[in-house]
Order: C-alpha cells, then sequence, then structure tokens
C-alpha cells in the first residue's frame, strides 16, 4: 500500500525551525546586557547557518520517517 511521503516536508519544516533557532540563540545580547557588534552578530549567524539549518533537516528526517511509519501502519 503506497502512501504519501511525509520525509521532504518534515526535513523542509526541520531546516526552516532550525534556522529560526539559529536567530534566536545568535542575536541575543551578552548575560551583562551589553549590545554585540553588527559585525559579529552577522559572523554567528554565517557561521551557525552552516550548522542549524541542516542538522535542523536532518533531524525533520528522522522525525518523518517516524511518522510515515507510524501513518502505515494505522
Amino acid at each position: 500500500m503506497a502512501g504519501r511521503n511525509l520525509t521532504k516536508p518534515f526535513s523542509i519544516a526541520g531546516f526552516i525551525l532550525g534556522e529560526i533557532y539559529l536567530l534566536y540563540s545568535a542575536l541575543p545580547p551578552y548575560f551583562n546586557g551589553m549590545p554585540v557588534e553588527l559585525s559579529v552578530q552577522i559572523q554567528r549567524v554565517v557561521i551557525g547557518s552552516i550548522f542549524f539549518g541542516p542538522f535542523g533537516a536532518c533531524a525533520g528526517l528522522g522525525v518523518g520517517l517516524l511518522v510515515g511509519a507510524l501513518w502505515r501502519k494505522r
């Protein structure tokens, strides 16, 4: 019984959520409230986007495979 493959939408959603999480973790100020320089923020976002996006896509892929297997088992 062929069903809809859910890995692609979950992987795309994982990538987007990974990039959103990157912005929340890379852009806040330091603990004592000092603002961060713009060049440092840009560097954090560029370096972090290399890791957060693909790892989020991999996590979404795993979740998509699990949901797809559970959906077909029903």
